[in-house]
């Protein structure tokens, strides 16, 4: 009767046992990640295999430096995705890419395993920072241009003086009192 039960015992156990095996060689099989190749293959300082385009040119990243420029507003900000999803959640988007408007871009061009795997080692790597304002680049363009304006401005303060001044002493003389 022993080995009745024992035996049942095994046939319960069994099924369990299988799946922990085949999940352990899902993880020892799996292509291990780079995070400096991540980073490069976000911010496109290394091109994607099939041609796809860099993360950065529609996603934001606030975290890891990337500052103004990883402030693109056309999708997310992607700086807490690995925090939001976890290690499934990631490979998983990654994987698919089944967005609307990732969808026409990355159909004919998928991410490689390599790079779903480098980018995921990418993601999980980086802390979230503060969200980059979609208006940070706009507001340092305005600076910029009004910095500009300004050189401009006091360049030019004195270069038509020559010209200008005889213009008005003559208009004088004709009896003129528009300047």
């Amino acid at each position: 009767m022993d080995r009745r039960r024992g035996t049942k015992q095994w046939q319960l156990l069994a099924p369990f046992l299988v799946l922990l095996v085949v999940l352990a060689a899902g993880e020892v099989f799996a292509v291990a990640g780079d995070a400096a190749r991540g980073a490069r293959l976000f911010a496109g300082g290394q091109a994607l295999a099939n041609g796809g385009a860099a993360c950065i040119a529609c996603h934001g990243f606030a975290a890891s430096g990337f500052g103004a420029a990883g402030g693109a507003n056309f999708g997310p900000d992607l700086s807490g995705l690995y925090a939001d999803f976890g290690d499934e959640g990631v490979a998983e988007v990654l994987a698919e890419l089944a967005f609307p408007s990732m969808e026409p871009i990355y159909a004919e061009r998928p991410l490689t395993e390599q790079e779903q795997a480098d980018l995921g080692a990418f993601f999980a790597a980086v802390q979230p920072g503060p969200a980059v304002g979609s208006g940070t680049l706009l507001v340092m363009a305005l600076v910029a241009l009004g910095i500009f304006m300004g050189l401009i401005g006091l360049l030019g303060q004195r270069r038509l003086r020559a010209v200008r001044q005889p213009l008005v002493e003559q208009s004088r003389k004709q009896g003129g009192n528009q300047v």
